[in-house]
């Protein structure tokens, strides 16, 4: 599975004349909406969005090279949203029992349920990509 940002993909960013407008509260509210519509609890909801903040607020604006200076850390960090909002859905339909423990410590929690993993999975995923079209050193 290949997990692109809005369309960008490393080399399709270099070529990119500009940004596109997004919202890190909108995208962060969609996926808000996202966990709902699938039954996550509210806990693990509250759990994966403080971890998704963290995971983002880690990528340091100091670091980022020319195409993600043009966009912002804002607008980057959105863009990840984004990429788990697309993914998800899909991801999430394919997890058999969801609910189910699965034995795994991620985000300083002990055993989260597979469906919260993931979520985890997904965000890693996108934060990655991100991570090597618009920041330097990656």
């Amino acid at each position: 599975m290949a997990f692109t940002l809005a369309g960008f993909s490393a080399p399709a960013a270099e070529a990119a004349p500009s940004c596109p407008k997004i919202s890190y509260s909108a995208e962060r509210a969609r996926l808000q909406k996202v966990l709902s519509a699938n039954a996550f609890p509210r806990d693990e909801t509250a759990f994966l969005l403080r971890g998704v903040d963290q995971q983002l607020k880690e990528m340091p604006q100091i670091r980022l090279n020319a195409h993600g200076a043009e966009c912002g850390i804002q607008a980057v960090r959105a863009l990840v949203l984004g990429c788990v909002n697309k993914t998800l859905s899909d991801m999430l339909e394919t997890t058999s029992r969801p609910s189910a423990k699965s034995g795994q410590a991620y985000w300083d929690k002990a055993n989260v349920s597979r469906r919260e993993a993931a979520v985890i999975g997904v965000t890693h995923a996108c934060r990655s990509a991100a991570m090597e079209t618009f920041l330097s050193g990656s």
